[in-house]
């Protein structure tokens, strides 16, 4: 199985949106019926384990370990972690890294990673970026429902050598009030503008850039789908 993007994308228009603020967003990435089938398959196919932040510290815990706590473990679990959201620290959100050695994930995920690491398209994102060092995207699916946030941070990461942030949207009619918004920020924390998920869209941003994911609203009628990562350095 193999995907790509759209034909019909403009890379030269990409590359000149981008230059002026290192950050864009591209609509139509996909042909809608691949569009459709990578949404499909990550409401349907995939198994999300829950990362989360309790007093600082990064967690994870499956969908079932979360179900099975008794209700005073779980007004702590969301006490804790409002309490890091409301110092502007941490995150609660479905993921699942995507992992070609990983068999037992769907092999449409997998094809959506190998053209993100094809030498096509990082070499497009070099072109676009400017980073001529740029080898590998890692991705992870993604899955916002009512209560899941993202605070205010940059991707930096000296470890994995980030450079570009990167999301494609894949949850059909979003409406931007039921939050989920890839918002900005700029650096005295003052908010500065907000991308909404579009379906079949991408965010493509340099890792330097302040941003979040604002907090779904407990009244949004679908999750909301993405597969995210990082376009870095080996």
């Amino acid at each position: 199985m193999n995907v790509f993007f759209n034909s019909s994308l403009d890379f030269n228009k990409i590359s000149t949106s981008y230059a002026i603020d290192k950050r864009v967003q591209i609509q139509n990435v996909w042909d809608l019926e691949t569009a459709n089938s990578i949404r499909h398959c990550l409401a349907n196919e995939v198994e999300y384990v829950y990362a989360y932040t309790s007093k600082g510290k990064n967690f994870e815990a499956t969908e079932q370990q979360l179900k099975s706590l008794s209700n005073a473990d779980m007004n702590r679990f969301t006490k804790e972690l409002h309490e890091d959201a409301s110092q502007g620290i941490g995150f609660v959100y479905g993921r699942q890294l995507i992992k070609l050695e990983n068999l037992a994930q769907p092999s449409l995920l997998h094809a959506v990673c190998r053209y993100l690491n094809s030498d096509f398209l990082l070499q497009k994102i070099r072109d676009i970026s400017g980073f001529e060092d740029i080898s590998l995207a890692s991705a992870k699916a993604t899955r916002y429902i009512p209560g899941h946030f993202l605070t205010r941070h940059n991707d930096l990461n000296a470890k994995e050598n980030r450079r570009l942030a990167y999301v494609l949207n894949f949850t059909p009619q979003w409406h931007p009030d039921w939050g989920g918004l890839l918002q900005f920020y700029q650096k005295n924390g003052l908010p500065r503008d907000a991308w909404a998920p579009v379906f079949n869209s991408m965010s493509l941003f340099d890792v330097n850039h302040i941003h979040a994911v604002t907090y779904i609203a407990p009244y949004a009628q679908t999750p909301r789908y993405a597969i995210t990562g990082f376009f870095r350095v080996d």
